[in-house]
């Protein structure tokens, strides 16, 4: 049984789980944190997505054409057949395995899956979070937590205009003047990790400004010819 992860919480077709506990992330940008996966429970990430099945944790977001940023083959099919080895025990809902821990909601996966109480739960415990989801139109009261996912300007501008702090991808790092660069992207520098920054904690922050940051991942080439 691994210690380094913990089951949240399943549906009939998504299982979550929280990993970081007793190691952490190899991601560089975001460091210390914790990571928590959504992940399809009846296939692994890497067929879920060849088949079109990764719709149930990532609903109808436009990078599931393959301009993702997340390599499917690394980190989510570890987690997935770890947890299908039976290789996590179940989270028993104490909040204090989060206190004094950065939280990461959505390392893959839209993170409005997790409930609202669930989600609070962990955020107040935690000393941090970041967050992002494309959902943003349907789950207006998870603006407290997670940035708008913007992939235009125009999107940006009817995220914010429903309160929304919005994070948006630019194949050139291009910004507006209520935006800032990442500032632990590698155009910025890596001036610091999100760990240490938590500027993408939606609403909670006390920064106004939005954030862009420059294709990057494994879909980036792609992205980019997209965008």
């Amino acid at each position: 049984m691994s210690k380094n992860g913990l089951v949240l919480f399943q549906t009939p077709d998504v299982v979550v789980i929280a990993t970081g506990f007793a190691s952490g992330s190899a991601n560089s940008k975001t460091a210390d944190m914790i990571q928590i996966w959504l992940l399809n429970r009846h296939m692994n990430p890497v067929a879920a997505r060849r088949v079109g099945a990764d719709d149930t944790v990532c609903f109808d977001c436009p990078h599931r054409n393959g301009t993702c940023y997340v390599n499917l083959g690394q980190a989510p099919l570890a987690i997935w057949k770890c947890w299908h080895g039976g290789g996590y025990a179940t989270w028993n809902g104490d909040p204090s395995v989060f206190e004094g821990r950065k939280v990461r909601f959505g390392a893959y996966g839209d993170p409005v899956i997790l409930p609202i109480k669930m989600m609070r739960k962990i955020a107040d415990a935690s000393s941090g979070w970041t967050g992002y989801t494309h959902q943003w139109r349907k789950f207006p009261a998870r603006k407290q937590w997670l940035m708008a996912s913007a992939d235009t300007e125009q999107e940006a501008k009817q995220a914010q205009a429903g309160g929304w702090r919005t994070f948006r991808i630019t194949p050139t790092s291009q910004k507006f003047k209520d935006e800032i660069v990442c500032p632990s992207s590698e155009e910025a520098g890596r001036k610091t990790t999100c760990d240490q920054c938590l500027l993408c904690n939606g609403s909670a922050s006390k920064s106004t400004r939005n954030i862009t940051i420059a294709a990057h991942g494994v879909g980036k080439k792609k992205l980019n010819a997209t965008i």
